[in-house]
C-alpha cells in the first residue's frame, strides 16, 4: 500500500486485524465494541516485523504521482543528451534548479506504516491549498551557485 501512496495508519491496522480474524473464524481478544485490536497487540505486531516502522508520510499530489514513471524519466534525459551533444554545452552552462513549496498552512499527516529504512514515504493529497512561498536553488554542473530566490504569492494591485 506504501508503494501506492496509501500507507496504513495504526489504527487502520487495528481495525484490519479485527477484520481478517473475524472473517478468517479465528478466536481473538480483540474489543467487539470498536471493532479494532488492541494498542498492545499493534506494539507487538510493530517489533515482531522490525522490517516495519511508523513514519510521517510527505504530502504527494495525483498528478505528481502518476506523471513521474520509467517511461517519462526515459525520455526526458534522452532528449536531454541529445540538446546537449547537439548543441555542445558544457558543464559551466548547464545548471539544476531545484525548487520547493513552503506552505503558509502546515498540514500535518498521521505517521504510516512503512518498510524500515526508507527515505521517503508519500501519502496522497488532493491538490495544494493555501498560499506558498517558492524557494529555489540553483547550482551549475561546475559547482558555481546562484543566491537563493523566495517567490511570494502576487498580490491584487488596488486602483
Amino acid at each position: 500500500m506504501q508503494k501506492r501512496l496509501f500507507g496504513l495508519t495504526l489504527k487502520e491496522l487495528r481495525k484490519l486485524a479485527y477484520q481478517l480474524a473475524v472473517r478468517n473464524g479465528c478466536e481473538h481478544p480483540f474489543n467487539k465494541d470498536t471493532e479494532m485490536a488492541g494498542e498492545d497487540w499493534a506494539h507487538s505486531f510493530m517489533r515482531c516485523h522490525s522490517e516495519l516502522s511508523l513514519r510521517k508520510p510527505e504530502a504527494t499530489s495525483g498528478s505528481r504521482a502518476m506523471g513521474f514513471n520509467r517511461v517519462a524519466v526515459a525520455q526526458f534525459f534522452t532528449l536531454l543528451n541529445k540538446v546537449i551533444i547537439e548543441k555542445k554545452i558544457t558543464c559551466e552552462r548547464i545548471y539544476n534548479c531545484d525548487e520547493t513549496g513552503i506552505t503558509v498552512i502546515p498540514k500535518q499527516h498521521s505517521r504510516v506504516i512503512a518498510n524500515r529504512g526508507q527515505h521517503q514515504v508519500g501519502v496522497l493529497t488532493s491538490a495544494e491549498r493555501g498560499n506558498t512561498v517558492t524557494a529555489e536553488i540553483c547550482c551549475s554542473a561546475a559547482g558555481n551557485f546562484m543566491p537563493p530566490l523566495l517567490i511570494f504569492p502576487r498580490q491584487k494591485k488596488r486602483q
